[in-house]
């Protein structure tokens, strides 16, 4: 009674337990009784299949055994005695007729050579035919060339007889109608390949099948029987369905009711389970999202893009344009963008879009925007990622100013070096100077009023000349920002040959110059230019400094074409190695020994400011050609 009670009790904390063991019991006694019913029927088919198979390969076996007799016949009619061409093309024509699978047949030996019909002499190998000979009984061979063909070969003392059989009409003569009816017939090679089948239909039922040795043909072919899967009576149909169908319903009112009694708590489940994902998933991303139904109005905003205006969930849904971070002084432009994004032409690649912090600070982003569509396929309104660039935009203006400064240290550097040069050419104009105000002295108190004339314009002059070296010097070191006008490259290389000329005369270096003439101006900014041809001449002097006198030499020259101006530097000096040629304009890298490495690199980038280029080649003769091209 305790027992009972107890059990009583488990059943009514589970009340599904018996319902779903009564459900088990039954779906395992159907599944098993089917499976029974289908395994007798299985074995029984299996069994006539066998005994089918078996007769048809004795068929077969007594068929070709047959064919043996009478083509070993004919070779020994052939030993004994030569036979015509008549006689062998009667006999063939006899052992044809009675297998019609035989398409030719072929006699050879030392005195004649007798072929009737179709022959495979040509793939029939002499080391398939001394074996024949050897084993003194028939043999087949498959050709790796003819599909479906087998050849017969026997041999006796100097004779050989090869019979060519063709499988599939050996299987269409031998195998009746009825065989076919029921099941499908097929030779295979050795390799599993199908030579020859009886019915070109698929057996339903691979399972159903059975396989052989066809010793009678040999080299490893196999006979193979598959049951076609014939329809079963009416009753077991209707007995079938009817338990199936039993089944079902018991299933299916199983699953209605268990379905009924925890839709709430799925229902619940799930939108506990699809809040808990959402809010994860807007709280963990760092891409601010928006969404905006057809008019522009905000009906969903992620915590990113909150914290990236400043303003909560609650103040953004439901504002239509103009936002509350949109940036006072620049609605029309907000605005602008705005109806660009909601007729359905926003970039695929986004746009930038300062917007303001309700803090006040400004914020740099790039807005990528695209249809929000339903379930049904329709579109309801606008979803926009919003990332935050301003840091990128910073680092930008950072590597910008770094550059700019590199630059300028770069021309501090380049100076330094000239230092002592520039000295020097200004001392010219001073000494001369200083000797022209002695010689006037002496003018005024002779009181020749015409050479005192002309000795203070000389005086003048050079004061002038020095001014302007001072004023080259001035502006080249001066840290600006690029400023463009129309100039003319041919008074740049020019003034650079001057900077530089002092230089290359305490180095021993031959300045040459060939500067092309009408060449046209170009919109750039000189100075800028300017560094870069007295950075090329600079390094070509220290190139040639280290030559032979015969060969220090620089070249400048300037030339033009239909789409730009060029100058080219060319020295004579040790070249460039290739291993160095490829890191040649990399920032900080150098092969002078109080070289910074930052001089090729600086220039590279003032020229690709100008949507210019910077390039090189080796001279023919020694040294290096540097090019540099400017649109015009």
């Amino acid at each position: 009674m305790h027992l009972l009670t107890t059990i009583s009790k488990r059943l009514s904390a589970h009340p599904w337990f018996v319902p779903r063991l009564a459900l088990l019991l039954f779906v395992v006694t159907v599944l098993g009784l089917f499976a029974y019913l289908r395994h007798g029927e299985h074995e029984e088919a299996r069994l006539v299949l066998i005994n089918d198979v078996l007769w048809v390969e004795q068929n077969l076996r007594f068929v070709l055994g047959q064919s043996e007799e009478r083509l070993a016949a004919l070779l020994e009619q052939a030993i004994d005695s030569d036979l015509s061409e008549a006689e062998f093309r009667d006999r063939a024509r006899l052992i044809i007729g009675a297998n019609s699978a035989i398409t030719g047949i072929h006699l050879s030996s030392k005195q004649q050579l007798l072929n009737y019909g179709q022959v495979l002499t040509n793939e029939v190998s002499r080391d398939a035919l001394l074996l024949t000979r050897s084993n003194r009984r028939p043999s087949y061979i498959v050709p790796s060339q003819s599909k479906g063909m087998v050849a017969l070969l026997i041999a006796d003392h100097d004779q050989e007889l090869i019979a060519t059989i063709a499988l599939p009409q050996l299987l269409q003569q031998q195998v009746p109608w009825w065989f076919a009816y029921k099941y499908r017939l097929a030779i295979l090679n050795a390799d599993g390949h199908e030579l020859a089948s009886k019915s070109s239909i698929t057996a339903d039922d691979e399972n159903l099948s059975y396989q052989l040795p066809f010793d009678s043909l040999g080299s490893g072919m196999l006979l193979r029987i598959t049951a076609y899967r014939h329809p079963t009576g009416l009753v077991q149909k209707l007995l079938t369905a009817s338990v199936v169908a039993l089944a079902l319903i018991v299933l299916f009112s199983w699953w209605r009711l268990r379905r009924q009694m925890q839709a709430r708590l799925l229902a619940e489940n799930a939108l506990r389970e699809e809040h808990a994902f959402r809010t994860a998933m807007e709280d963990s991303l760092s891409v601010g999202m928006r969404a905006r139904d057809m008019d522009g109005r905000i009906v969903y905003v992620n915590p990113a893009f909150c914290g990236m205006v400043g303003y909560s969930a609650e103040e953004l849904i439901g504002k239509l344009p103009p936002y509350p971070y949109w940036k006072q002084e620049d609605i029309a432009g907000h605005q602008a963008q705005n109806d660009i994004v909601l007729s359905g032409l926003a970039p695929h690649e986004g746009f930038e879009s300062m917007v303001r912090h309700r803090d006040g600070h400004l914020v740099a982003t790039r807005v990528y925007t695209t249809p929000l569509i339903d379930a049904t396929g329709k579109q309801r309104g606008w979803m926009s990622s919003v990332v935050d660039i301003t840091a990128l935009k910073a680092a930008e203006a950072r590597e910008r100013e770094q550059e700019e400064m590199l630059r300028h240290t770069g021309k501090l550097i380049t100076m330094g070096e000239m230092a002592s040069t520039l000295a020097h050419e200004l001392n010219q104009p001073l000494m001369a100077m200083s000797n022209y105000a002695s010689a006037a002295r002496q003018f005024a108190n002779q009181n020749n009023q015409e050479m005192l004339d002309s000795t203070l314009s000389k005086i003048a002059g050079q004061a002038q000349r020095a001014a302007a070296v001072v004023k080259r010097i001035r502006e080249f070191v001066q840290k600006r920002t690029p400023l463009r006008s129309y100039c003319d490259l041919n008074d740049i290389a020019s003034n650079a040959f001057e900077l530089i000329d002092a230089s290359a005369r305490s180095q021993g270096v031959r300045l040459h110059f060939n500067l092309a003439a009408d060449l046209p101006q170009i919109h750039a900014d000189d100075v800028l230019l300017g560094q870069v041809v007295l950075n090329l001449l600079r390094n070509a002097l220290d190139a040639s400094g280290e030559q032979p006198q015969s060969r220090r030499d620089v070249w400048l020259a300037t030339s033009c074409d239909k789409d730009g101006v060029y100058l080219s530097v060319c020295d004579r000096g040790a070249g460039i190695p290739p291993e160095v040629a490829n890191r040649l304009f990399d920032a900080f890298f150098t092969t002078k020994s109080l070289g910074m490495g930052i001089g090729l690199n600086i220039c590279r980038s003032i020229l690709e400011q100008h949507q210019g280029k910077l390039w090189f080649e080796a001279h023919p003769q020694g040294g290096t050609y540097f090019y540099m091209s400017l649109p015009r």
